[in-house]
């Protein structure tokens, strides 16, 4: 099995990200969510991706330790979100910056996931994903969607819904 990556099926106009879709094919966003785990995200959930300065992250007191704070972009206001935190895995490094954003919306909620590495956009055979789910990492199994193994490195479909709904998030 072969993940392409194909920058060219991406038109940006005016900030927003738009992906053609092929049929038979998932467009997802790959990115590192910590140095040791590549996650992908359905291209219809990402609104845009960028990259900004850490300070402009305003640190919000009494908040679960995976918001880092809010940020603003064209005149919304978005929570900033460890995604690896969240996740229970290994936090971003806190001497980081420049962050790599991806704004994802889901049902009028809209987040900003902080990632380390944003790795471009894939098509990948919708049958390509297992749903099997028993081997992955605990902390991983609510937000996942399916996975795939390509040569030994696991890339983790998650589920942009479950992310944005997580009780972490909202207590």
């Amino acid at each position: 099995m072969s993940i392409q990556t194909l920058p060219q099926s991406v038109d940006i106009q005016e900030g927003k990200m738009r992906v053609q879709q092929e049929s038979g094919l998932d467009t997802c966003l790959k990115f590192s969510i910590d140095p040791q785990t590549i996650g992908l995200l359905e291209g219809e959930f990402t609104q845009e991706v960028l990259t900004i300065r850490a300070s402009h992250i305003m640190p919000v007191p009494n908040k679960p330790s995976c918001i880092l704070g809010i940020l603003s972009r064209r005149r919304r206001v978005y929570w900033a979100i460890d995604l690896a935190m969240l996740l229970g895995l290994q936090p971003l490094d806190q001497n980081i910056r420049l962050y790599e954003v991806i704004l994802i919306s889901v049902q009028q909620i809209s987040l900003a996931l902080i990632v380390p590495k944003v790795l471009g956009v894939v098509h990948i055979p919708n049958d390509t994903f297992d749903q099997n789910i028993s081997a992955v990492p605990a902390t991983l199994r609510p937000y996942l969607k399916g996975f795939i193994n390509d040569k030994g490195e696991f890339s983790y479909l998650l589920k942009a819904e479950n992310i944005v709904q997580s009780t972490i998030l909202h207590s």
